[in-house]
Protein backbone atom coordinates (compact mmCIF):
# COMPACT_ATOMS: atom_id res chain seq x y z
CA UNK A 1 0.00 0.00 0.00
CA UNK A 2 1.29 3.61 -0.66
CA UNK A 3 1.58 6.38 1.97
CA UNK A 4 -0.84 8.26 0.19
CA UNK A 5 -3.56 5.69 0.27
CA UNK A 6 -2.74 4.44 3.72
CA UNK A 7 -3.25 8.38 4.82
CA UNK A 8 -6.64 8.31 3.21
CA UNK A 9 -7.73 5.06 4.52
CA UNK A 10 -7.00 6.62 7.91
CA UNK A 11 -8.98 9.85 6.99
CA UNK A 12 -12.25 8.15 5.22
CA UNK A 13 -14.03 7.73 7.98
CA UNK A 14 -14.12 11.49 8.83
CA UNK A 15 -13.52 12.84 5.16
CA UNK A 16 -16.12 15.24 3.81
CA UNK A 17 -19.39 14.12 1.82
CA UNK A 18 -21.05 16.85 0.38
CA UNK A 19 -20.20 19.20 -1.60
CA UNK A 20 -19.49 22.57 -0.40
CA UNK A 21 -21.48 25.49 0.60
CA UNK A 22 -18.58 28.20 0.49
CA UNK A 23 -18.01 29.45 -3.41
CA UNK A 24 -14.75 28.42 -4.02
CA UNK A 25 -15.75 24.42 -3.47
CA UNK A 26 -18.99 24.93 -4.94
CA UNK A 27 -17.15 25.89 -8.61
CA UNK A 28 -15.72 22.65 -8.44
CA UNK A 29 -19.51 20.88 -9.13
CA UNK A 30 -20.98 23.99 -10.98
CA UNK A 31 -17.94 23.09 -13.43
CA UNK A 32 -18.71 19.31 -13.45
CA UNK A 33 -22.41 20.10 -13.29
CA UNK A 34 -22.21 22.26 -16.74
CA UNK A 35 -19.35 20.06 -18.52
CA UNK A 36 -21.12 16.62 -17.61
CA UNK A 37 -22.56 14.96 -21.03
CA UNK A 38 -25.91 14.16 -21.21
CA UNK A 39 -25.14 11.05 -21.84
CA UNK A 40 -21.66 8.57 -21.57
CA UNK A 41 -18.48 7.92 -19.63
CA UNK A 42 -17.21 10.07 -16.96
CA UNK A 43 -14.31 9.29 -14.74
CA UNK A 44 -13.57 10.92 -11.16
CA UNK A 45 -10.52 10.93 -10.36
CA UNK A 46 -9.54 11.07 -6.78
CA UNK A 47 -13.33 10.71 -5.98
CA UNK A 48 -12.44 10.05 -2.32
CA UNK A 49 -15.94 9.70 -0.80
CA UNK A 50 -18.01 10.60 -3.49
CA UNK A 51 -19.49 14.11 -3.17
CA UNK A 52 -19.05 14.80 -7.19
CA UNK A 53 -19.36 11.65 -8.17
CA UNK A 54 -22.77 10.91 -5.98
CA UNK A 55 -24.49 14.04 -7.29
CA UNK A 56 -23.73 12.76 -11.17
CA UNK A 57 -24.97 9.24 -10.19
CA UNK A 58 -28.52 10.77 -10.69
CA UNK A 59 -27.84 11.10 -14.63
CA UNK A 60 -27.82 8.44 -16.95
CA UNK A 61 -23.88 8.34 -16.78
CA UNK A 62 -21.51 5.72 -16.54
CA UNK A 63 -19.33 6.40 -13.51
CA UNK A 64 -16.35 4.96 -12.78
CA UNK A 65 -14.53 6.62 -9.27
CA UNK A 66 -10.93 6.11 -9.19
CA UNK A 67 -9.32 6.41 -6.03
CA UNK A 68 -5.58 5.03 -3.89
CA UNK A 69 -7.74 4.61 -0.73
CA UNK A 70 -9.99 1.57 -0.96
CA UNK A 71 -11.27 2.92 2.68
CA UNK A 72 -12.26 6.44 0.68
CA UNK A 73 -13.66 3.59 -1.76
CA UNK A 74 -15.64 1.49 0.69
CA UNK A 75 -17.15 4.68 2.13
CA UNK A 76 -18.62 5.62 -1.00
CA UNK A 77 -19.94 2.39 -1.81
CA UNK A 78 -22.15 2.91 1.58
CA UNK A 79 -23.46 6.20 0.78
CA UNK A 80 -24.31 5.02 -2.95
CA UNK A 81 -26.10 2.67 -1.16
CA UNK A 82 -28.22 4.86 1.26
CA UNK A 83 -29.18 6.53 -1.62
CA UNK A 84 -30.56 3.56 -3.82
CA UNK A 85 -27.04 4.38 -6.13
CA UNK A 86 -26.11 1.44 -5.53
CA UNK A 87 -24.17 -0.36 -8.72
CA UNK A 88 -24.31 3.10 -10.48
CA UNK A 89 -21.27 3.86 -9.83
CA UNK A 90 -17.93 1.81 -10.60
CA UNK A 91 -15.16 2.13 -7.85
CA UNK A 92 -11.63 1.90 -8.99
CA UNK A 93 -8.95 1.32 -6.76
CA UNK A 94 -6.01 3.17 -9.04
CA UNK A 95 -3.74 5.98 -8.55
CA UNK A 96 -2.13 8.69 -10.67
CA UNK A 97 0.12 9.15 -13.18
CA UNK A 98 -0.99 5.39 -14.13
CA UNK A 99 -4.17 4.41 -14.62
CA UNK A 100 -5.60 0.59 -15.55
CA UNK A 101 -7.45 2.18 -18.46
CA UNK A 102 -6.34 2.37 -22.12
CA UNK A 103 -7.63 4.18 -24.97
CA UNK A 104 -9.97 7.09 -25.44
CA UNK A 105 -12.86 5.80 -23.41
CA UNK A 106 -14.47 9.31 -21.19
CA UNK A 107 -16.32 12.19 -22.35
CA UNK A 108 -15.52 13.39 -19.18
CA UNK A 109 -13.13 13.44 -16.36
CA UNK A 110 -12.49 15.66 -13.13
CA UNK A 111 -9.98 15.92 -11.08
CA UNK A 112 -9.61 17.63 -7.73
CA UNK A 113 -6.83 18.38 -5.01
CA UNK A 114 -5.06 15.09 -6.44
CA UNK A 115 -2.49 16.43 -8.78
CA UNK A 116 -1.04 18.60 -6.15
CA UNK A 117 0.20 15.44 -4.51
CA UNK A 118 2.40 14.28 -6.93
CA UNK A 119 5.86 15.44 -7.75
CA UNK A 120 5.88 17.98 -10.88
CA UNK A 121 7.05 15.24 -13.27
CA UNK A 122 4.42 13.13 -12.15
CA UNK A 123 1.75 15.94 -12.81
CA UNK A 124 3.04 16.47 -16.73
CA UNK A 125 2.71 12.50 -16.99
CA UNK A 126 -0.91 12.36 -15.21
CA UNK A 127 -1.94 15.01 -17.24
CA UNK A 128 -0.88 13.13 -20.67
CA UNK A 129 -2.34 10.01 -19.33
CA UNK A 130 -6.05 11.68 -18.56
CA UNK A 131 -6.10 13.59 -21.84
CA UNK A 132 -5.20 10.07 -23.59
CA UNK A 133 -8.24 8.57 -22.16
CA UNK A 134 -10.89 11.14 -23.63
CA UNK A 135 -12.93 10.82 -26.36
CA UNK A 136 -12.82 13.50 -29.14
CA UNK A 137 -14.75 16.50 -27.82
CA UNK A 138 -14.24 14.92 -24.31
CA UNK A 139 -13.26 17.43 -21.23
CA UNK A 140 -11.18 17.52 -18.46
CA UNK A 141 -11.59 19.46 -15.45
CA UNK A 142 -8.38 19.81 -13.36
CA UNK A 143 -7.11 21.88 -10.13
CA UNK A 144 -3.82 22.96 -10.04
CA UNK A 145 -1.44 24.38 -7.35
CA UNK A 146 -0.07 27.82 -8.00
CA UNK A 147 3.59 27.50 -7.45
CA UNK A 148 3.34 30.91 -5.86
CA UNK A 149 0.82 30.85 -4.12
CA UNK A 150 1.42 31.45 0.24
CA UNK A 151 -0.56 27.96 0.79
CA UNK A 152 1.19 25.75 -0.90
CA UNK A 153 3.66 26.16 1.53
CA UNK A 154 1.38 25.21 4.26
CA UNK A 155 0.25 22.22 2.93
CA UNK A 156 3.62 20.96 2.08
CA UNK A 157 4.72 20.91 5.31
CA UNK A 158 1.10 19.56 6.30
CA UNK A 159 1.73 16.35 3.96
CA UNK A 160 5.40 16.18 4.81
CA UNK A 161 4.50 16.12 8.60
CA UNK A 162 2.17 12.92 7.69
CA UNK A 163 4.41 10.91 5.47
CA UNK A 164 3.99 12.20 1.88
CA UNK A 165 6.29 13.63 -0.28
CA UNK A 166 4.24 17.02 -0.08
CA UNK A 167 2.93 19.34 -2.69
CA UNK A 168 3.73 21.17 -5.69
CA UNK A 169 2.54 23.65 -8.07
CA UNK A 170 2.86 25.44 -11.02
CA UNK A 171 2.73 28.53 -13.06
CA UNK A 172 -0.05 29.73 -14.91
CA UNK A 173 1.80 29.49 -17.88
CA UNK A 174 3.62 26.27 -17.43
CA UNK A 175 -0.20 24.82 -16.57
CA UNK A 176 -1.81 25.64 -19.90
CA UNK A 177 1.28 24.58 -21.44
CA UNK A 178 1.29 20.99 -19.83
CA UNK A 179 -2.39 20.74 -21.23
CA UNK A 180 -1.70 22.23 -24.55
CA UNK A 181 1.37 19.89 -25.38
CA UNK A 182 -1.12 17.08 -24.76
CA UNK A 183 -3.25 18.37 -27.76
CA UNK A 184 -5.93 20.23 -25.78
CA UNK A 185 -7.86 23.76 -25.88
CA UNK A 186 -7.98 25.72 -22.79
CA UNK A 187 -12.06 26.09 -22.29
CA UNK A 188 -11.63 28.11 -18.95
CA UNK A 189 -9.15 28.96 -16.05
CA UNK A 190 -10.16 30.11 -12.93
CA UNK A 191 -8.15 31.57 -10.11
CA UNK A 192 -9.19 31.12 -6.48
CA UNK A 193 -7.12 31.64 -3.29
CA UNK A 194 -5.09 34.50 -3.25
CA UNK A 195 -6.93 35.92 0.24
CA UNK A 196 -8.68 33.03 1.26
CA UNK A 197 -5.24 30.86 2.07
CA UNK A 198 -4.86 34.03 4.99
CA UNK A 199 -7.52 32.38 6.42
CA UNK A 200 -4.79 29.56 7.09
CA UNK A 201 -3.74 31.92 9.71
CA UNK A 202 -3.86 30.86 13.47
CA UNK A 203 -6.36 32.30 15.05
CA UNK A 204 -8.91 33.43 12.07
CA UNK A 205 -11.31 30.46 12.38
CA UNK A 206 -12.26 32.39 15.54
CA UNK A 207 -14.20 34.53 13.09
CA UNK A 208 -16.84 32.64 11.22
CA UNK A 209 -18.46 36.06 9.55
CA UNK A 210 -14.58 36.76 8.44
CA UNK A 211 -14.83 33.40 6.64
CA UNK A 212 -18.18 33.60 4.86
CA UNK A 213 -17.05 37.21 3.64
CA UNK A 214 -13.76 35.77 2.21
CA UNK A 215 -15.16 32.42 0.89
CA UNK A 216 -18.44 33.33 -0.35
CA UNK A 217 -21.63 31.64 -0.83
CA UNK A 218 -22.83 28.59 -2.88
CA UNK A 219 -24.32 31.03 -5.10
CA UNK A 220 -22.25 34.27 -4.28
CA UNK A 221 -18.35 34.61 -5.07
CA UNK A 222 -16.97 36.26 -1.88
CA UNK A 223 -13.85 38.84 -1.23
CA UNK A 224 -11.57 36.07 -2.36
CA UNK A 225 -13.24 35.75 -6.33
CA UNK A 226 -12.71 39.38 -6.87
CA UNK A 227 -8.76 39.44 -5.33
CA UNK A 228 -8.29 36.28 -7.01
CA UNK A 229 -9.14 37.57 -10.30
CA UNK A 230 -7.52 40.84 -10.06
CA UNK A 231 -3.77 38.51 -9.25
CA UNK A 232 -4.24 35.13 -10.78
CA UNK A 233 -0.52 35.12 -10.72
CA UNK A 234 -0.73 34.62 -7.15
CA UNK A 235 -3.67 32.06 -6.84
CA UNK A 236 -3.38 29.31 -4.35
CA UNK A 237 -5.46 27.18 -7.60
CA UNK A 238 -6.42 26.99 -11.05
CA UNK A 239 -9.17 25.17 -11.61
CA UNK A 240 -9.20 24.72 -15.79
CA UNK A 241 -11.50 23.43 -18.32
CA UNK A 242 -9.58 21.76 -21.20
CA UNK A 243 -10.87 20.25 -24.38
CA UNK A 244 -9.60 17.76 -26.92
CA UNK A 245 -10.85 18.82 -30.56
CA UNK A 246 -13.50 16.88 -32.36
CA UNK A 247 -11.75 14.95 -35.26
CA UNK A 248 -13.02 16.08 -38.06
Amino acid sequence: MSQTAAHFDREAAEYPTHIGTDYIQARKWALVDAHAPGTGRVADIGAATGRHALALAARPLDIVAIDPSQQMLAQLCRLADTRDQDGTILPCAAALPALPMTGATFDLIYCFSTLLLLSPQDQEAALAEMAGLLRPGGSLIVDIAGSRSLAIRYWHRHYRRRGLSGVFGHSAPRTREMLEQNGLKIISIEAHGVLSQFLLAPGLQRFPGLIRRVRGSETRPGWDAVISCRLPALAERWYVVARRPETV
